[in-house]
């Protein structure tokens, strides 16, 4: 590995174990990588198949192709998110925001946005009991929260929370439900006021997707899961109302960009989300939120020991920093 690259490997502790359809966690793994001073990060996610080892192995195979110039903002030494979305991740992150910090120019300038200003994020309710669920609400106060279904109690779930709460809500399912699920909780679900569901089936399941779609229960119908490359979009679009862009998933800031304007041209709604990783990764995909309908990035929220400061919050509010590039800063650094 060239001497003007850093790689560093980040378990970080979350708050509360963190339950999803897909299991419970109490710690998620992320890839830091450092290149000229600047900055980019690949979350572990263990349903992505790609482990941190592999990760790192990718970075270190790319790196060498990374060019010299610290203020050129072109990738062509970047594969096209082929060999390891999350190293194309990481490196097309890291190189934006040496560009920008080469340039004193921001992200949001270096690929032609307008100044971000404050926005409205969802806060993450993690499955658990009705009442641990409710306790969640009462602690981190909201207008909004994503509340993780998939389980065997969603519907207490959901009532009880709409007992404690006039905030909107949106519910992830992560994959969770079967198609006869989706048909018998939707319906009961639509009378909580909810904004959307997201991932209601599982991958496997698109094809019943446009199905579901048709029973128009009433509530919006976005899909994450089911679009790791930007590729899926057109393929799901007839089935679905809008889509989950993640930087991380799709390859970087610029693939999800990508991913933004081809579903606009699908007549499909956005929503810009993260998975659990450091203020870094939020930060950069906070500078995309203008672009999109919806907000989903707190992950900063749920975790303990975030090694870099960046987005700020005030309840559901989501500020991005001033400064050049990403505008995230490292701790102790």
């Amino acid at each position: 590995m060239q001497s003007r690259g850093r790689i560093d490997r980040v378990q970080l502790e979350l708050a509360r174990p963190f339950t999803i359809a897909h299991g419970s966690s109490t710690h998620r793994d992320t890839v830091i990588v450092e290149i000229d001073g600047g900055a980019g990060e690949a979350a572990i996610v263990p349903y992505m198949g790609e482990g941190t080892a592999e990760v790192v192995a990718a970075i270190e195979r790319l790196l060498p192709q990374v060019g010299q110039d610290a203020r050129s903002v072109e990738d062509p030494h970047l594969p096209v998110r082929i060999e390891s979305r999350a190293a194309t991740c990481a490196l097309d992150m890291a190189l934006l925001d040496r560009a920008g910090k080469a340039m004193g120019r921001p992200l949001w300038d270096l690929v032609g946005l307008r100044e971000p200003e404050p926005v409205e994020t969802s806060v993450t309710i993690a499955m658990d009991t009705p009442d641990r669920m409710v306790s969640q609400v009462r602690e981190t106060p909201a207008s909004i929260y994503k509340v993780k279904v998939g389980g065997y109690n969603d519907e207490e779930s959901v009532e009880a929370i709409r007992g404690a709460t006039n905030a909107r809500l949106r519910l992830d399912v992560n994959g969770g439900w079967t198609r006869e699920r989706a048909a018998e909780l939707l319906p009961r679900l639509k009378r909580f006021d909810i904004e959307l569901v997201e991932q209601p089936l599982p991958p496997a399941e698109d094809n019943a997707l446009g199905w579901l779609k048709a029973q128009d229960y009433g509530i919006p119908i976005f899909v994450d899961e089911s679009v790791s490359r930007v590729d899926d979009i057109a393929r799901v679009a007839p089935g679905v109302d809008g889509i989950v862009v993640k930087l991380r998933k799709l390859g970087g800031v610029r693939a999800a960009i990508e991913a933004v304007h081809l579903a606009r041209r699908c007549g499909l709604h956005v929503m810009i989300s993260c998975m659990i990783e450091s203020s870094l990764a939020v930060t950069a995909a906070a500078h995309l939120a203008q672009l999109c309908d919806l907000v989903d990035l707190d992950a900063p929220l749920l975790i303990r020991n975030d090694p870099y400061l960046g987005v700020t919050y005030q309840g559901s509010r989501c500020s991005i920093p001033s400064g050049s590039g990403i505008g995230a800063i490292r701790r102790n650094a």
